[in-house]
């Protein structure tokens, strides 16, 4: 994930992570709070450590995709192991 401008950002602000990220408000709010996201405190402001949410957003290797866990396969779908 890389932003437009060719430069990549030390941190930046909650509803710019929104945007970039698609996650809601919430589900970054609550990332931060389960420390899963770097977030720093500059003066009023609370930024999100840009290295942080993309290493969260970056699949661990790029041969194979990421996948969610889920409970049981869905129906018709080839099991899982």
């Amino acid at each position: 994930m890389a932003l437009d401008t060719g430069l990549n950002p030390l941190a930046v602000t909650f509803p710019t992570a929104k945007r970039l990220s698609s996650l809601g408000l919430t589900t970054l709010w609550k990332l931060a709070k389960e420390r899963r996201i770097e977030v720093v405190r500059v003066g009023r402001r609370t930024l999100i450590v840009w290295s942080s949410l993309e290493k969260l957003l970056t699949p661990e290797s790029a041969d194979q995709p990421a996948r969610c866990k889920r409970s049981r396969p869905r129906k018709g779908a080839e099991a899982v192991t």
